[in-house]
């Protein structure tokens, strides 16, 4: 490989990581806000531990009827 095709290589390998690197910080923020939102939701809104734990128990309730 002479440096021509290397350094057209890593010119494109630079362009798919700086590309990488956009997608994740996006990922990134999307996330934060969710964190954020989630966060600032009262407590009603959002589910507790309790109705996490019912909801195996009833699926294997119905399981059981059937």
């Amino acid at each position: 490989m002479n440096l021509q095709e290397r350094l057209q290589q890593l010119a494109q390998q630079r362009e798919q990581l700086w590309i990488a690197l956009h997608e994740t910080n996006g990922a990134m923020k999307i996330l934060e806000q969710q964190i954020l939102e989630t966060q600032a939701a009262p407590e009603s809104t959002q589910p507790s531990d309790i109705k996490a734990s019912k909801q195996p128990e009833e699926t294997g309730l119905s399981k059981s009827k059937a």
